[in-house]
């Protein structure tokens, strides 16, 4: 199968990796070719990473990829080849960069006369072979149909119909293509199979944004249905750009994405699903639903998500968070108080269920802090003195025996020591004893936190040295001062997309400091960022509220400069 390799001048061909020679790639298809049942999965699977980074390049396909394409197909309709599909994966990544007219000239005509071979992966017999097919024809409506038509397996139409929709919405609406596909779509919603019923809402929507709004009801009472998890787990449902099979929560974060441009749509299907997780839900799905954690703790997730991309969200969002403090999963009560932690003074209505939480133990599986913690944070963020006895205990506390924290940007975690006490200056009185008794400690252990601590002695106007310290502390630092053009320019660039919240945080200060109405433009572009739903931040987790915050409140200053 794979005896022409020796043919190919491989060495005087490029590869992808300008360090690799071209002799890498025989040796890559001989390790799959030569690939059984018994070959380790590791060594199956480093052969065709090998192999990919050899052949995609960032700037095209190269003549390597060219060379190797009539063995790799050869290898694809092989079906002792080990893990075809990641192969078939590969040959449609190589196709999508040659169509796009970079690379190898010969590419395109290489690719014709293997075509024809190709199309026979679609009508495979191993159902995975067929589903990476797919990517292939992604694009190509009428062939998309025609699989639909002829394919039998579950696991393969989940995959084929959201393709569909996506390949119908780029022809004419007007034309026979489209119709024949909503006629598909529309059969399949008044179908039985509940997992096609969801994939046809998902295939709808590039035709009709509107379908999926209509169709929550439905959805909620599907997705809820307790005995519909386990089914989705058995049955391997891909995206043709996804990596690994849905489970019901990804089906779920997939489904609110297509809610999300109303918010208030999408947060209704959210504590609808929440309510269903309580017992509370009225779908009629079969099952016991009462105290479904898992789905509870998926709802809140999709509200986090949500309120970070749409935080307009945040009125119907709030009071189903709090709604959740009481939750007796304490996984569910974490990320519910610190959904209503970062709503600041707007949680102000449920202090006392805040306060009556101070002393959870309650804790997450997967990040650092207790739901006691983040009441005693969400009750600082409101104003409410509850908060402050042992406050700085508690927040130091914690990490007297550690040598930093992780976690990943996004989670639901404690905040930093210096995000909780930095805007408490009007408390200052009353913590400043235990801040510096807090430094003092650290300085003796060498403590991580003894920057932050100053750092909130310094943003509070106080000393932050400790008697018979003599090092001075560095003043926090301050960008140089910024022309009234260049900050214009800045609030200009800053709106076009481009990730510059520093620059443009200096470019208000800026124009504050000049004093002066800045043009008409960079005002219409100011109000239109004030008004947009979205979080002027460069983060993706607590900070951005407080970024947005700070944020906001400059921006009137500067609108309302005479």
């Amino acid at each position: 199968m794979l005896d022409g390799l020796d043919a190919v001048d491989w060495r005087g061909l490029e590869v992808a990796d300008r360090e690799r020679s071209g002799a890498e790639v025989p040796k890559m298809l001989r390790r799959i070719g030569r690939a059984d049942a018994t070959t380790r999965r590791e060594a199956v699977d480093r052969a065709y990473i090998d192999l990919r980074d050899l052949l995609v390049a960032a700037e095209g396909v190269t003549n390597a990829s060219t060379a190797a394409l009539p063995f790799m197909v050869e290898l694809a309709l092989d079906p002792d080849t080990v893990a075809r599909p990641d192969l078939v994966d590969l040959l449609a990544q190589l196709a999508g960069d040659g169509a796009a007219g970079e690379g190898d000239p010969g590419w395109p005509a290489a690719w014709k006369r293997q075509w024809p071979r190709l199309r026979g992966l679609l009508g495979d017999g191993d159902p995975a072979t067929r589903r990476a097919a797919l990517r292939l024809i992604a694009d190509r409506t009428a062939e998309l149909l025609e699989r639909w038509h002829a394919e039998e397996d579950r696991s393969v139409r989940l995959t084929l119909l959201p393709a569909l929709g996506e390949a119908a919405a780029a022809e004419d609406p007007a034309g026979g293509l489209v119709a024949e596909v909503r006629a598909v779509l529309d059969g399949v919603l008044g179908g039985e199979d509940r997992l096609l019923r969801v994939a046809a809402v998902i295939a709808t929507a590039p035709l009709d944004p509107q379908a999926p709004p209509r169709a929550v009801p439905m959805l909620l009472e599907l997705l809820t249905d307790p005995t519909l998890a386990p089914e989705i787990d058995a049955l391997p449902w891909y995206a043709l750009d996804r990596e690994y099979p849905y489970d019901r929560e990804g089906v779920t974060d997939r489904i609110v994405r297509l809610l999300e441009h109303d918010p208030a749509v999408a947060a209704s299907f959210v504590a609808g699903l929440a309510a269903a997780g309580t017992g509370t839900g009225t779908g009629t799905g079969t099952g016991d639903r009462t105290w479904d954690a898992e789905l509870r703790r998926c709802a809140l997730d999709e509200a986090w998500r949500l309120l970070v991309d749409r935080p307009g969200a945040a009125a119907p969002l709030l009071p189903f968070a709090a709604g959740m403090l009481a939750d007796p999963d304490d996984e569910v009560r974490f990320k519910a108080v610190h959904l209503v932690a970062v709503l600041g003074r707007r949680a102000a209505p449920y202090a006392d269920r805040l306060a009556a939480l101070l002393d959870d133990p309650g804790e997450s599986r997967f990040v650092d802090g207790t739901v006691g913690d983040l009441a005693c944070w969400a009750l600082t963020r409101i104003g409410d003195p509850r908060a402050l006895p042992g406050l700085v205990e508690r927040l130091v506390a914690p990490y007297r025996d550690m040598r930093g924290r992780g976690g990943f940007p996004g989670d639901p975690r404690r905040p930093d020591v210096v995000d909780v006490l930095r805007p408490l200056r009007a408390h200052a009185a009353l913590l400043l004893p235990a801040v510096r008794e807090a430094l003092r400690d650290e300085v003796a252990r060498r403590g991580w936190l003894v920057e932050e601590l100053r750092e909130v002695l310094q943003a509070w106007g106080e000393d932050p040295l400790l008697p018979g310290e003599e090092a001075p502390f560095p003043p926090a630092w301050q960008p140089p001062p910024m022309e009234a053009g260049r900050a214009e320019a800045v609030v200009l660039a800053f709106a076009a997309g481009r990730d510059r919240y520093g620059e443009f945080r200096t470019a208000l200060a800026a124009l504050t400091g000049h004093g002066r109405r800045p043009a008409p433009a960079v005002r219409a572009t100011l109000a239109a960022l004030r008004d947009a739903d979205r979080l002027l931040s460069r983060h993706r987790d607590y900070r951005a509220f407080l970024d947005d915050e700070e944020i906001r409140p400059a921006i009137d200053t500067v609108l309302a400069l005479p």
